[in-house]
C-alpha cells in the first residue's frame, strides 16, 4: 500500500507538471459564473470539488487549501465543459429533445436489417485460429454442404423398466423404423422419398448393363441399427418397388425380405451371356452371400420369415434376445459394415461370460445426403428437370424431410399398445433449437422493460406534493433509454454485427439496467439541486451536467472502454456481444448527457410554474401560513457571522429568505428556491406532517434514505461492523474459491432445451447411454503420399490415434481399415489372382490368354504401369514387381495410377472407408476383354481423410479429454513431416472450451486493466482505480463460485456474464468513490457522506435492473433460468453487498485521501468565508456576465427592517439537506411580515405589476418602531465571485408597503 501511495504522489506529480505547461488558466474570468446563492449552498464546504472544482482549484493554487491540484484541474475544465452543456440544453430544452428523438429514432430503424446467426461455426470456432483455417481447407477441397446428417431414432424403456432388449421392445422398434422410412414429401411438383435423400453404397459399373442396373437397384440406404442382427433389418432396406425378373427366372419379386445374393447371381448366370465371376469378386470382397436369410426372425412365425433363418417356425421362446446382438451387428455388407455395441446400444449389463444381459437404449442411425451431395446427385437429372434445381432447394428438401421424420417418430409414442419412449433427433432439429433459443421474447421484454417502468414511477413519485414529484421524468428516462437500446442495436445491425443467444437475452437487460442507474443518480440529483435553493432556475440543468455528469461520464466511458477491448477475444460470439455492449453505452451516455436534461429541465419549469407532476395542465392548490420572526431563537453570543434575512414568497407560504439568496441579478433572468430557507426558518416546536411544505420531499424518501441515514451510517462507523464485514467477505471468498475448482467445462445441449419434450428426451438418452460420435483424420497436401516411408507414417498415424481410449475398435482389438489399409487388400487380392494365373501358364511375357481370370488381368495391367507420362508402361515389369510388398507398402512409382484403379474398380469399399480424396481423378473402368492397357494416372493427393467412430463421450469433460490426445498425436506427427488435423463435430462445436479458461482471463484482465487506466487518468488517483479494481475482482471471484456451486458449467454465456460482471460491478461502485474523494473531512466522514448521497440511486438501480430479468426465470427453458437469470441476480446481489457495504468499509480504511482537504482531517466542512475569493479589479468580466434591468419600478414606501445576526453550525454544514441547519435571529423590534405569491388568472386582483408569465408578489410589511435595515449581498461576475454591498434604510412607526416582483425579470434587489 506504501509502494503504491508513492506511485500514485509520482504520477500526480508528473501528470500535474504536463497538464500545468498545456494548460493557459485565465485567473481573471471563470468559464461559468459564481453566483451568490450558490456561495451560501453548505455541500460547497462538504463536496468542494463535487460542486466546484473550479473554485476549488484556484483555493488551492493560492495556498488557501491543500489538495491535488492535477485531479483539481482536470475536474475543473469537465465541469466547466458541462456546465455549458446543460445551461445549453435547459435554455434549447425543446429543440434538443427533438432532436435527440429524431437521433435515436433514425438509428432504431437500423434493426431491420438485423441477422440472427445460428451458425455454431460461426459463432463458437475461434477467429484466426487453427480451426477457422482448417474448416476453410475443408470446405475448400469438399465444397459448401458436403457430407451427410444423420436420422437418429433412439428407444428407452418405459417407466419401471429396465431392458429394452426384449422381442416385443425391438418390434416396437422395427415397426417406427420402418414407418419413419416410408416418409413421402411433397415438395417442388414431385414425391420425395427416404430412396431418393439417403446414402446408398455403389457397385462398380460392369459391360452388361443390365447387371449394372440390376445391381444398383438393389442398393439399399445405409443404415446402421440393432435390427441388423435380425432378419428383420432387412425390412428397412427395401427397395421400395420390389425388383421384378422374368417369369422364367423362376423368382419371386425381389426385396432384401427374400434376397439372397449368391442365389440369386447364380440364377442370373444361368439365363444371362454374362461372364460374372467380376460380379462375384465384388459381392465376395463385400460379403454379400446369404444378405439377412439366415439371421434370426425376433418373430419366427412371420409370414415372411425366410426358412433359412436359424429359428424359423421355431417354438422355442426366449424374452431377452440380447446375446444376438453381443460384438455388435453386420450391415448388408458384412465386411464393410460392422455395427459395434457401443454404436447401437446403451446401457449395457453383462454376465461373467460377458455375453449381454440387457440394455437400457437401442439407436437407429440413417443417414441421408447433404445438400451439396444431393444437387450434385440430381444435377442434370430428368427428376428434376421441370424446376430450377438448385443446392438451396435441395437444402429445403432435406430440412422439410427431416421435419417430417421428427413427427413420424414422436407420433408413435401416442399409441396404446407401445410401452417404450421413442425419441427422434435429426440436424434441423438442432438448428431450430438453436434459433429458437436466439430468438427475442418481445413478451419478456416489454413485462420486463413495464416493471421498470412501474418502479421509476413508484420511487420517484411524491404522492404529498405533486409538484415536486419526478414521476413523469421517470417514464421519460425509462423511455428514452430503451429508445436509447434500440438505436445501439439499430446502429450494431447497420455495421454488420450480427445478433445471438447472448444479444438476445442478454443485452437488452443489461443496457437498459445499466442506462437507468445513471438516469436514476441524475433525477436524485436534479432533485437535490431543486429542492436546495442555493441554484438559479435557468442554472439547475447546467448544475446538473456539471455534478453528476462527471460521474455519469466516467462510468460509461469505463464501461465501454472494457467491453471494446473484451472485444479482443477470438470467440466470435464474445466479440459480438462486447462490441454490441460497448456501442449501447456509449448511447446510453449520448442519452443521458445530451437528451434527458433537456426533460428535466421541462420538468423543472413545471414545477416553477406550480404544475402537477405527469398531469401539467393541473395546476398546485395553494396554502397559507405565517411565521412571526421575533418567536425565532437568539443566536449564542459566540457566534459572530451576520448575514441579513429579507423576507419573500413561494405558493402562498409565509416564508422567511436569506437576502444573499433571495433575488440577484444574473443575465436578465430572477430566480430563487421555494425549500429551502421555507425548512431553516421553521419553528421547531410545530410537529411536521406529510404533506407539510417543508418535509414533503422527507417523506418521500424515508423509506430508504431516511433508513440509511438514521441506522446504516452509523453502522458503518462502528469496529466491529467493520470486522464483521471483511470477515464475512473473507469467508465469501474462499467458498467462491471453491466453487470455482468446482466448475466444470462446456456446455450440455440438454440444458438448452425445455423438459418434457422430444429433443429432451432424446438428448438425455444420447448422453446417458451413448456418446456416440464420428470423427476425421484429414491429412493434406504437401505429403508424398506414395513414399513408403510416408506410408508407414499414414499407418502409424492411424494407430497411434485408434489407441486412444474413446475410437471404437474391432472386437479383436484391432483398429477399423481405413482407405489406404482398404487399398492395400484389394491390390493384394489383385497381386494372389494373379499370381495364380501365372503358375497356372495362364500368361506370357507380353500378355494373357484367354482363360486367365479378371482379376489377374487387370493385376497385370496394373504391373506394368511405370508412373512416368513419358513412358507409362514397361511389361517387362510383371515377371519381378509386386504391387503390395509383404510390408503392406504400395510400389511408389505407379501409386496413384493403382489409385485411379481402386478408387473407380472397388467403389462399395472406396465409399465405406469414407476417404473422400480430393482432387478426384478421370473416371477409369475395368473392362474384361479390353486390350487397352494404359491407367490414367490420378492427381496428386491434397485431401484425404480416415475415418473412425468414438463413444463414451458422455459429457464436455470426456470430449475435451479426447479433443486434447488426438491433437497432441496430429501436432507430433505433425512434426514428423505428416500435416494433418480431425475433423468432426466435436472438434467444431466443443474445442472452444479447450481455452476457453485461458480466453476468460485474457478479457477479465483486458477489462480490468481498461477500468483501471480509465479511472486512473480521469480521476488522477491510481489508488482509487486500484481499490475500485480490487472490489471489482471480487465481485467477479464469488460470481463465478456461485456458478460453480449451482452447476453452471463454464461456456461462452457464463464467461459473457463474468465479463459484464465488471461493467455492472463499476455501477455499484464508481459513484460510491467519486462522491468519496469529492468530499471534505477524514475517511470516515466522507464514506459517510458518499453512502449518504449515492445509496437510493445506487439501489434504485439495481432494483429496476432485477425487474428487468424477472420475466427471465419464467423462461421454459431451464438453461435460462440457471445460466441467466440465477446469474444475473447473483451479480446484482454481489454487486450491492460489495458496493455499499464492503466498498465503503474498504475505503473509510484504506482509501485515498480527498481532492480537497482542510487543515485539520477531523473537520467536517471548509467554512464557507474560507471560499471567497476577492474579484479582480477590472468589471470587464462582470460586465460580460451581467446585464441589468432598465428601469426598476419604485417602492411606494421604503422598507424598514431589522439586522438580523444568523449562523450555520458545523453540523448543518456537514449536511447535504438544509432542513437540518440551525438559524439564530436576534431581533430587537418585533416585525411582523407576510408575503403573497398568487397565479395571475383573468379573476386575479389588478393590483401590482403583472410579471411576464402571469405571476404577482404581494410584500406587506407592519412594524412597530423605527427600523434599520442592513442587507448584505453580493455582487455577480467578477471571475464568479462578488463583493459585499451593504445598504441601509430606515423608517418611521407603522407602515405598510406593498411590493410586486415580476419572477422572470432578472436582477438582485439589494434594496427593499
Amino acid at each position: 500500500m506504501l509502494l503504491l501511495k508513492k506511485i500514485t504522489v509520482g504520477l500526480h506529480d508528473i501528470i500535474w507538471n504536463c497538464l500545468l505547461t498545456m494548460t493557459a488558466w485565465n485567473n481573471q474570468s471563470g468559464s461559468y459564473c459564481y453566483q451568490s446563492k450558490k456561495a451560501k449552498d453548505p455541500e460547497l464546504s462538504t463536496r468542494t470539488s463535487w460542486v466546484d472544482a473550479q473554485l476549488a482549484y484556484r483555493l488551492v493554487l493560492k495556498g488557501q487549501l491543500s489538495g491535488k491540484k492535477c485531479a483539481l484541474l482536470v475536474r475543473s475544465h469537465l465541469q466547466n465543459h458541462l456546465f455549458k452543456l446543460g445551461r445549453f440544453e435547459q435554455r434549447h430544452c425543446g429543440k434538443v429533445l427533438i432532436l435527440g428523438l429524431l437521433f435515436l429514432s433514425l438509428f432504431a430503424i437500423g434493426l431491420k436489417t438485423s441477422v440472427v446467426e445460428n451458425d455454431i461455426n460461426k459463432l463458437w470456432v475461434e477467429e484466426d485460429g487453427r480451426l477457422p483455417k482448417e474448416l476453410e481447407y475443408t470446405k475448400s477441397m469438399l465444397g459448401e454442404g458436403y457430407g451427410s446428417e444423420n436420422q437418429i431414432v433412439i428407444q428407452t424403456p418405459g417407466t419401471g423398466a429396465k431392458n429394452v432388449l426384449t422381442r416385443e421392445s425391438l418390434l416396437n422398434h422395427v415397426e417406427v423404423v420402418t414407418r419413419a422410412t416410408k416418409i413421402e414429401v411433397h415438395l417442388f411438383d414431385e414425391i420425395w422419398r427416404l430412396d431418393d435423400l439417403c446414402v446408398k453404397a455403389s457397385f462398380p459399373s460392369f459391360e452388361n448393363f443390365l447387371v449394372t442396373l440390376l445391381l444398383n437397384k438393389l442398393v439399399p440406404c445405409v443404415v446402421v441399427s440393432p435390427l441388423d442382427c435380425f432378419w428383420e433389418g432387412s425390412k428397412m432396406l427395401g427397395p421400395r418397388r420390389p425388383l421384378l425378373l422374368p417369369a422364367s427366372y423362376g423368382l419371386e419379386p425381389i426385396t432384401w425380405k427374400n434376397l439372397y445374393p449368391e442365389l440369386l447371381v447364380s440364377t442370373l448366370e444361368n439365363n444371362m451371356d454374362f461372364d460374372f465371376d467380376i460380379v462375384k469378386d465384388a459381392l465376395r470382397r463385400a460379403g454379400l452371400v446369404s444378405g439377412y436369410q439366415k439371421k434370426p426372425c425376433l418373430d419366427p412365425f412371420d409370414p415372411e420369415c425366410p426358412v433359412y433363418s436359424v429359428n424359423y417356425r421355431s417354438t422355442e421362446t426366449v424374452d431377452s434376445v440380447a446375446p444376438a446382438l453381443t460384438g455388435g451387428c453386420f450391415g448388408f455388407a458384412p465386411e464393410f459394415m460392422h455395427w459395434e455395441e457401443d454404436m447401437i446400444v446403451g446401457g449395457v449389463t453383462r454376465n461373467r461370460s460377458n455375453v449381454m444381459v440387457s440394455a437400457e437404449a437401442v439407436q437407429t442411425i440413417i443417414q441421408i445426403m447433404g445438400e451439396q451431395d444431393l444437387y450434385n446427385y440430381y444435377k442434370g437429372t430428368y427428376l428434376v428437370s421441370s424446376i430450377d434445381w438448385s443446392q438451396e432447394k435441395a437444402a429445403q428438401i432435406i430440412e422439410v424431410f427431416q421435419k417430417k421424420f421428427t413427427e413420424v417418430v414422436v407420433s408413435f409414442n401416442n399409441q396404446s399398445n407401445v410401452t417404450d419412449s421413442v425419441s427422434s433427433f435429426t440436424q434441423t432439429s438442432l438448428d431450430e433449437l438453436i434459433q429458437e433459443f436466439s430468438e427475442i421474447s418481445f413478451v419478456r421484454i416489454g413485462i420486463g422493460y413495464g416493471l421498470m417502468l412501474l418502479y421509476a414511477i413508484l420511487t420517484l413519485m411524491n404522492c404529498c406534493n405533486p409538484v415536486h414529484s419526478h414521476a413523469g421524468a421517470g417514464i421519460c428516462g425509462v423511455v428514452l433509454v430503451s429508445l436509447s437500446v434500440a438505436a445501439g442495436l439499430g446502429l450494431c445491425s447497420l455495421l454488420g454485427l450480427p445478433f445471438n443467444a447472448a444479444t438476445t437475452q442478454i443485452v437488452p437487460f443489461l443496457a437498459l439496467g445499466l442506462g437507468v442507474d445513471d438516469m436514476f443518480l441524475m433525477v436524485h440529483t436534479f432533485s437535490q439541486i431543486c429542492s436546495s435553493g442555493y441554484t438559479y432556475y435557468q442554472d439547475q440543468a447546467g448544475e446538473l451536467v456539471k455534478r453528476a455528469g462527471c460521474t455519469v461520464l466516467l462510468t460509461s466511458l469505463s464501461n465501454s472502454g472494457a467491453f471494446l477491448i473484451a472485444a479482443l477475444v477470438p470467440i466470435p460470439a464474445l466479440r459480438m456481444f462486447s462490441l454490441q455492449v460497448g456501442i449501447l453505452l456509449l448511447f446510453n451516455l449520448i442519452t443521458i448527457l445530451l437528451i434527458f436534461p433537456a426533460i428535466l429541465s421541462i420538468d423543472a419549469w413545471r414545477k416553477k410554474n406550480f404544475r402537477v407532476d405527469v398531469v401539467c395542465c393541473i395546476e398546485s392548490a395553494p396554502s397559507t401560513k405565517v411565521t412571526d420572526i421575533s418567536a425565532l431563537s437568539s443566536p449564542s453570543p459566540t457566534e459572530d457571522k451576520q448575514n441579513t434575512v429579507v423576507v419573500s414568497e413561494v405558493t402562498d407560504n409565509i416564508v422567511t429568505k436569506f437576502a444573499a439568496t433571495d433575488y440577484t441579478e444574473y443575465e436578465g433572468t430572477a430566480s430563487y428556491s421555494d425549500t429551502g430557507s421555507s425548512q431553516n426558518l421553521t419553528e421547531a416546536s410545530k410537529p411536521s406532517t406529510c404533506c407539510d411544505n417543508k418535509t414533503s420531499s422527507k417523506c418521500s424518501a424515508l423509506s430508504l434514505s431516511w433508513l440509511v441515514d438514521q441506522f446504516y451510517l452509523p453502522l458503518v462507523e462502528k469496529t466491529w461492523f467493520k470486522v464483521v464485514v471483511f470477515v464475512f467477505n473473507t469467508v465469501l471468498i474462499c467458498v467462491s474459491i471453491y466453487g470455482i475448482t468446482q466448475v466444470k467445462v462446456g456446455m450440455e445441449l440438454t440444458d438448452i432445451v425445455p423438459k418434457e419434450t422430444n429433443e429432451y428426451r432424446f438428448l438425455k438418452a444420447q448422453s446417458d447411454y451413448f456418446g456416440f460420435y464420428d470423427m476425421y483424420i484429414v491429412t493434406k497436401d504437401n505429403f508424398q503420399y506414395q513414399l513408403p516411408e510416408n506410408q508407414k507414417l499414414m499407418r502409424e498415424l492411424h494407430g497411434k490415434i485408434s489407441q486412444v481410449s474413446y475410437v471404437i475398435q474391432k472386437d479383436d482389438g484391432s483398429s477399423r481399415e481405413f482407405w489406404l489399409d482398404l487399398m492395400v487388400k484389394w491390390l493384394r487380392d489383385l497381386q494372389e489372382s494373379y499370381d495364380n494365373d501365372v503358375a497356372a501358364g495362364f500368361f506370357h511375357s507380353n500378355g494373357w490368354y484367354y482363360n486367365a481370370s479378371d482379376d489377374a488381368v487387370l493385376a497385370y495391367k496394373l504391373l506394368i504401369q511405370t508412373g512416368d507420362t513419358n513412358n507409362p508402361l514397361d511389361k517387362t515389369q510383371a515377371s519381378y514387381k509386386r504391387l503390395v510388398n509383404d510390408e503392406g507398402i504400395i510400389a511408389s512409382d505407379a501409386f496413384y495410377n493403382y489409385l485411379t484403379a481402386w478408387v473407380y474398380n472397388d467403389v462399395l469399399a472406396y465409399e465405406v472407408s469414407l476417404a473422400s480424396i480430393r482432387p478426384e481423378g478421370k473416371e477409369w473402368f475395368y473392362v474384361p476383354g479390353e486390350g487397352d492397357l494404359l491407367i490414367p494416372k490420378a492427381p496428386s493427393i491434397q485431401f484425404a481423410r480416415m475415418s473412425f467412430f468414438l463413444h463414451k463421450l458422455v459429457n464436455t469433460e470426456e470430449i475435451v479429454k479426447c479433443i486434447r490426445a488426438v491433437r497432441d498425436i496430429c501436432e507430433d506427427y505433425e512434426e514428423l513431416g505428416l500435416d494433418s488435423y480431425p475433423s468432426g463435430l466435436i472438434f467444431t462445436f466443443w474445442e472452444q472450451y479447450i481455452n476457453i479458461r485461458y480466453y476468460l482471463l485474457i478479457s477479465l484482465v483486458s477489462v480490468l486493466a481498461s477500468v483501471f487506466i480509465i479511472i486512473t487518468f480521469m480521476m488522477m488517483n491510481p489508488l482509487a482505480a486500484f481499490l475500485l479494481v480490487l472490489t471489482l475482482s471480487v465481485i467477479t471471484v464469488e460470481l463465478f463460485g456461485f456458478m460453480g456451486l449451482i452447476g453452471i458449467q463454464l461456456s461462452a454465456v457464463p464467461v459473457v456474464i463474468l465479463v459484464a460482471s465488471v461493467g455492472v460491478g463499476v455501477e455499484f461502485t464508481i459513484h460510491v468513490m467519486t462522491s468519496f474523494i469529492t468530499s471534505i473531512g477524514n475517511r470516515q466522514l466522507r464514506t459517510k457522506r458518499s453512502l449518504s448521497f449515492m445509496f437510493a440511486p445506487i439501489v434504485h438501480g439495481a432494483i429496476s435492473t432485477l425487474l428487468g430479468i424477472i420475466m427471465l426465470a419464467a423462461s421454459q427453458f431451464d438453461f435460462i433460468f440457471r445460466y441467466f437469470f440465477l446469474s444475473l441476480l447473483a451479480l446484482v446481489v454481489l454487486g450491492l453487498f460489495n458496493g455499499l457495504v464492503f466498498f465503503p468499509i474498504l475505503i473509510s480504511v484504506c482509501g485515498p485521501s480527498g481532492e480537497v482537504e482542510p487543515e485539520d482531517l477531523s473537520d467536517s466542512s471548509i467554512p464557507l468565508t474560507r471560499l471567497i475569493i476577492t474579484p479582480p479589479s477590472s468589471p470587464e468580466g462582470h460586465r460580460a456576465r451581467r446585464r441589468r434591468s432598465s428601469t426598476k419600478k419604485p417602492l411606494a414606501d421604503p422598507v424598514v427592517l431589522s439586522t438580523i445576526t444568523e449562523e450555520q453550525s458545523g453540523a448543518s454544514a456537514a449536511s447535504s439537506h438544509s432542513s437540518n441547519q440551525e438559524i439564530c435571529s436576534k431581533v430587537t423590534p418585533t416585525v411582523n411580515v407576510e408575503t403573497t405569491i398568487t397565479p395571475y388568472s383573468k379573476h386575479s386582483s389588478t393590483q401590482g405589476a403583472q410579471s411576464k408569465n402571469g405571476t404577482r408578489s404581494f410584500t406587506k410589511v407592519k412594524t412597530k418602531a423605527t427600523v434599520t435595515v442592513e442587507v448584505h449581498t453580493e455582487l455577480p461576475g467578477y471571475g464568479g465571485h462578488d463583493s459585499p454591498i451593504v445598504t441601509k434604510t430606515s423608517h418611521s412607526p407603522p407602515t405598510q408597503v406593498e411590493e410586486t416582483n415580476d419572477l422572470e425579470s432578472a436582477g438582485c434587489v439589494t434594496t427593499l
